[in-house]
């Protein structure tokens, strides 16, 4: 399974890749917060249905 930040509407080429979505979505948010400068709060509940649907 993977999620692209860019497929979620960010310009970067970061890919998350694991073997659940549990797994990606603990990566989306480090790489969010370590990279886009993202604090917790703003990972909002919208923002990660998007990250979800777009995990294939």
């Amino acid at each position: 399974m993977e999620m692209k930040c860019r497929d979620v509407g960010f310009n970067c080429d970061f890919v998350a890749k694991g073997n659940s979505e549990q797994e990606i979505m603990q990566q989306a948010a480090a790489h969010a917060q370590r990279d886009h400068g993202m604090k917790p709060e703003e990972i909002t509940e919208d923002l990660q249905n998007k990250i979800r649907a777009n995990i294939h």
